[in-house]
């Protein structure tokens, strides 16, 4: 418990909120997490590259892949090694160990009421802190997935060790989309147990695509594929993902500081978040421990005004123009594949990696990618 009002309070014990946590703890801050559920294991499947772990023992990895594959109109394997986390012993690696933990739901009156109580507070509570609004208009993520045995997913992988995003279009009936269809990919990973995660997922639509159309998505691809369709309707395991594009998408709580995707934490163009929050929730812990307060903690840089392009330019995209761009994508060279999907990589790198992704392309891709990037 702490005595007297803490260095810094914390609301909300998912990565970023439980990495600041932990590390100020560990710093000899004062420090005061709430959360409603702080003893339980996260839920969702968090993958990062593997050099992107942030000073976290190998004992969080769940599985890895160490060519991960990119499938559109061709097959590329990524020269760099992908992981699926083990949440508990993430966690683990993250202990609470001197930190004032109170079990509550705070709203944002809540949550401002707190700087009575700590030095500084910071707002982890997620995107949606109060649930999924209704008739969300915002640029989101969604997928649906399922686990089951790895032997009933071979089909699925066709000889793949991995399926970072499989772009083909074996969902559609026939394998020809509709005008105008949304394109979505097959996310497919072992997890290390026996089992395998399906999962159709849209990388950006406005609205999200609707879970039900994913769903029935992945079981017209899997079939297609040959998976017993019994196992599919029936999983060990299903899993919904929802991960608006632009975090909160609102200023943070007045007095607090916004921590992932409570504020820009995300990644506008691929929606991973999960390194750049354990990332972040080091070094803010770091620069607090030091006596330095941001005015933010992800302020807008140039590099932002690319990846905005680069989100606009997924929410216009037909299925053949995405199919070539991420063609585009598998033909870079790694480095450039890293400043892509790098939440922290600078304007030089990351307008590098686009331009050579539009080089790659054929100039039917390049068209398109102009009119989804440039047209009103």
């Amino acid at each position: 418990m702490t005595t007297g009002p803490a260095d810094v309070a914390v609301v909300g014990l998912g990565p970023a909120g439980r990495t600041l946590a932990s590390r100020c703890a560990a710093l000899g801050l004062r420090v005061l997490a709430v959360d409603p559920r702080s003893d339980a294991v996260w839920t969702p499947t968090y993958g990062v590259w593997e050099d992107e772990l942030s000073g976290l023992p190998p004992t969080v990895v769940r599985a890895r892949s160490a060519a991960p594959q990119v499938r559109a109109t061709a097959v590329h394997r990524l020269p760099r090694t992908y992981v699926v986390l083990d949440n508990a012993a993430v966690q683990a690696a993250l202990p609470l160990d001197g930190v004032d933990v109170r079990r509550d739901r705070l709203d944002d009156a809540g949550v401002a009421a707190l700087a009575g109580q700590a030095r500084v507070v910071v707002d982890a509570r997620g995107a949606r802190p109060d649930g999924r609004v209704a008739h969300d208009p915002a640029p989101a993520q969604t997928a649906f997935g399922v686990v089951v045995p790895a032997d009933v997913a071979a089909p699925a992988l066709q000889g793949a060790e991995s399926l970072l995003m499989d772009w083909r279009t074996d969902w559609a009936p026939g394998g020809a989309p509709p005008a105008g269809a949304i394109p979505t990919f097959l996310y497919a990973f072992d997890l290390g147990d026996g089992t395998v995660l399906l999962e159709e997922t849209c990388l950006a639509a406005a609205p999200g695509m609707a879970v039900e159309e994913l769903q029935d998505r992945l079981r017209r691809r899997l079939v297609a594929r040959g998976v017993d369709p019994s196992v599919v309707d029936a999983p060990l395991a299903r899993e919904v993902v929802r991960i608006p594009m632009r975090g909160r998408g609102r200023p943070p709580v007045p007095g607090t500081l916004a921590l992932g995707v409570a504020g820009r934490g995300g990644h506008l163009v691929t929606g991973y978040s999960v390194a750049h929050a354990l990332l972040r929730g080091r070094s803010l812990a770091d620069d607090l421990a030091a006596g330095r307060v941001p005015d933010q903690v992800d302020p807008v840089r140039p590099v932002d005004g690319l990846r905005e392009a680069g989100l606009r330019a997924l929410l216009r995209l037909d299925v053949d123009g995405t199919l070539a761009l991420f063609d585009g994508f598998g033909r870079l060279p790694a480095h450039q594949q890293r400043a892509f999907m790098s939440r922290d990589a600078p304007p030089s790198a990351v307008a590098g990696a686009m331009w050579t992704m539009f080089r790659h392309m054929p100039c039917s891709g390049r068209r398109e990618l102009a009119r989804a990037t440039l047209g009103r």
